[in-house]
């Protein structure tokens, strides 16, 4: 699959989270100047959107973006989409708080059949992963893109990578290809399609246009 990365900024956005695009920083001016390092972790964001999207996992209630542990921030935005309001920027500190909140994740969150799909953020949607990017986005606008944010992009990388090496998201996707090959009248050989759905994330990477 190929994703297009243009100065328009990353194409193949689902339909319900397109009007977000220039919000979270995968459209308009600084799509470019954030660098290829985010256009990468954008893709990889677009891959794990798309996989978590099997999960059939809905948008957070009011009541569980209250009682959950993310930052202050990333719930009042989580918040204003839901009620379709603006949400105000957070202040100049907010780096320091992404940084601290990442930091705080069990190490199991950004491993490989660690414990990620367990995180209340880990789904599909405006109150899911996305608001990984938008964190990201804002410590840049408004604490720099430093080492700090670098090192935040590194471990949310891992994050959508993890996500993306969860089998869970991928049984429907195995059990059609089996039906295909059935119906194909093709060997059925388990195994090599296993490894094709279950290959590292790095393995299957997008190219770009």
């Amino acid at each position: 699959m190929t994703y297009i990365l243009s100065l328009y900024g990353l194409s193949g956005v689902p339909a319900p989270l397109q009007y977000l695009r220039e919000e979270v920083g995968l459209a308009g001016p600084n799509w470019e100047s954030l660098g290829a390092d985010w256009k990468a972790l954008a893709a990889l964001w677009l891959r794990a959107e798309m996989a978590l999207a099997k999960s059939c996992r809905t948008d957070l209630s009011y009541n569980e973006i209250r009682e959950s542990l993310i930052p202050d921030q990333w719930k009042d935005w989580m918040y204003a989409k839901l009620m379709k309001t603006d949400a105000k920027g957070p202040s100049e500190s907010f780096g320091k708080v992404f940084t601290a909140y990442l930091n705080g994740l069990p190490s199991s969150t950004m491993a490989i059949q660690g414990t990620v799909m367990t995180e209340i953020w880990c789904r599909p949607g405006k109150t899911g992963i996305i608001g990984l990017l938008l964190c990201l986005y804002w410590q840049a606008e408004y604490s720099g893109a430093g080492h700090g944010w670098q090192a935040n992009v590194k471990r949310v990388e891992y994050i959508f990578n993890a996500i993306l090496a969860e089998p869970q998201l991928y049984v429907g996707s195995i059990f059609f290809i089996l039906l295909v090959l059935m119906a194909t009248g093709k060997d059925l050989n388990i195994v090599e399609v296993l490894v094709m759905m279950l290959a590292p994330p790095n393995a299957r990477a997008p190219k770009f246009a």
